[in-house]
């Protein structure tokens, strides 16, 4: 007679008896990393997937999600949604967005079947390898987006080989690289903790309302239905930090170096999502600042932290540097990427009114001080301030060196190191402090820009440098001025939705 199991001994058969010894070779063979970190693990069996879900489960629960998914986005294709939204420029944001999340979401998929390899518990090899096929299905339904978009739209029509080789998609690859370069607690730590748990939610839910906001139905699902899954990452973010401080008191002084690295390189790396939230939409439900300080003060340093003290762990270095950079952070990311729009796949532009109006009154005490006379020295020359060379980068998150310093807003933050005799810019002290920590790694790091002055490219200069990229001069500059911006109100006219915002 069958007998019924419970749902916890269905979870336990089904996931927690997968591991066995190997009879032909020693478990360090097999696991050859596992000892390389200095972690000491006391007793594997003590380690728990917080939603202790089951296959069957998982693949249930995300087969109703992409139903609803797709439906909506079937409903915003079919009946001309894209020339709805309220202002043409948000598909430059998106762009942005494809270009710097979507390699990250397959980065993270390749990254969490690294971890579920090579850490021997039970609990994490099923959790990450059910993340794993969350990230792979994330950049699916993005890329459908993508595919969506590039009907209409320049910058897309060469997806693949805009990602490989933008200048701009280094930034997530070095986050990313560098993760998978190192031990896989480590990694599990850059991922799940400084990823997932501090900054997914400042990822989706601002840009999903700003999609929603502006009429984007299409990406607001996408950005809902991404975010849904989020919460078993995070879960298991804050399951294994815990568990590694519970299980040896040795763990914890590897585990503080690891968040003071990750957070500032996860922080480093979306600083794009801060131009996406202030800048692109016309329509804006929150600002990164106001963002920074729920998603990110409140919920990570004044809760996450808070409890974390009774392990002697403390805040990340360099997180007072980040509090202090919120007043900056989107404007100083908006100037560089308007220094550089005319060799990048996606468009600034020229601001409107009401733009330097919102961004006086969410920013009062540094737009108009700091930041409002760059845009309107532009006027109406598309091309009036940007840079007329090719940028410097930091060696460690690989933007240029253009942040502020938040104490004298007058000033670049660029700070210098010594190694091997030569002299390393940095753009913050946060990312000294890691080239520094690890000089041999961020040595090796590659810029599009000096292949391209070495000729590597060819020699037919910038034409060979856009035939490498995948796209061409007139799908770069300013927005306004653009042939998609001109596509986009000829194809309102002739679907009678003239309607624009004021």
């Amino acid at each position: 007679m069958a007998v019924k199991l419970s749902s916890k001994d269905q979870y336990k058969y089904l996931t927690r008896d997968l591991m066995w010894e190997p009879k032909d070779f020693d478990m360090k063979t097999v696991y050859p990393l596992i000892e390389k970190e200095g972690i000491h693990i006391k007793d594997p069996k003590k380690w728990e997937d917080p939603f202790r879900m089951t296959y069957n489960q998982y693949v249930k629960i995300q087969s109703e999600k992409d139903s609803i998914y797709h439906s909506v986005v079937n409903a915003f294709e079919a009946n001309h949604g894209h020339a709805k939204v309220v202002d043409s420029r948000w598909y430059e944001g998106v762009k942005a967005f494809a270009v710097a999340v979507q390699p990250a979401e397959y980065q993270a998929h390749r990254l969490m079947a690294y971890i579920g390899r090579n850490i021997p518990i039970e609990a994490i090899r099923f959790a990450t390898f059910a993340q794993a096929i969350d990230e792979l299905r994330h950049a699916q339904i993005e890329i459908k987006h993508y595919a969506h978009m590039s009907k209409y739209y320049d910058g897309l029509h060469s997806y693949a080989k805009t990602n490989e080789n933008h200048w701009f998609n280094t930034v997530p690859k070095s986050f990313f690289e560098d993760a998978l370069s190192a031990g896989p607690f480590e990694a599990l730590m850059a991922i799940s903790f400084s990823f997932e748990y501090c900054f997914t939610n400042i990822l989706f839910l601002p840009f999903a309302s700003s999609a929603a906001a502006v009429g984007d139905e299409h990406f607001a699902a996408t950005g809902k239905t991404v975010q849904s899954d989020e919460s078993r990452h995070m879960a298991l973010g804050m399951s294994a930090l815990k568990m590694l401080l519970e299980e040896d008191d040795r763990n914890v002084p590897i585990v503080q170096k690891w968040l003071d690295k990750w957070y500032w390189r996860a922080y480093r790396m979306f600083s794009v999502v801060s131009v996406i939230v202030d800048y692109y939409p016309r329509i804006r439900p929150i600002s990164w600042k106001k963002a920074f300080e729920i998603y990110i003060e409140d919920q990570v340093f004044n809760g996450l932290f808070k409890d974390l003290r009774k392990y002697g762990i403390r805040l990340p270095l360099h997180a007072e540097d980040s509090i202090k950079e919120k007043e900056h952070y989107s404007h100083a990311t908006m100037r560089i990427l308007d220094h550089y729009k005319h060799a990048n796949v996606f468009r600034t532009f020229k601001l409107q009114p009401d733009d330097y109006e919102w961004l006086a009154s969410e920013y009062p005490n540094t737009f108009d001080q700091y930041y409002a006379s760059y845009y309107k020295r532009q006027g109406d020359h598309a091309l009036a301030v940007t840079s007329p060379g090719i940028p410097s980068v930091c060696k460690v998150c690989q933007i240029p060196l253009e942040f502020v310093n938040p104490d004298k807003p007058t000033q670049q933050w660029t700070q210098y190191s010594e190694y091997n005799g030569d002299i390393h810019m940095t753009c913050s002290p946060g990312c000294k402090h890691l080239f520094e920590s690890e000089p041999q790694k961020y040595m090796q790091m590659w810029w599009p820009a000096e292949a391209y002055v070495s000729g590597e490219f060819g020699e037919n200069v910038p034409m060979d440098l856009f035939k490498y990229l995948a796209f061409s001069p007139e799908e770069a500059g300013e927005h306004y001025s653009s042939r998609d911006r001109l596509r986009w109100l000829q194809y309102r006219q002739v679907i009678n939705f003239d309607k624009r915002f004021k």
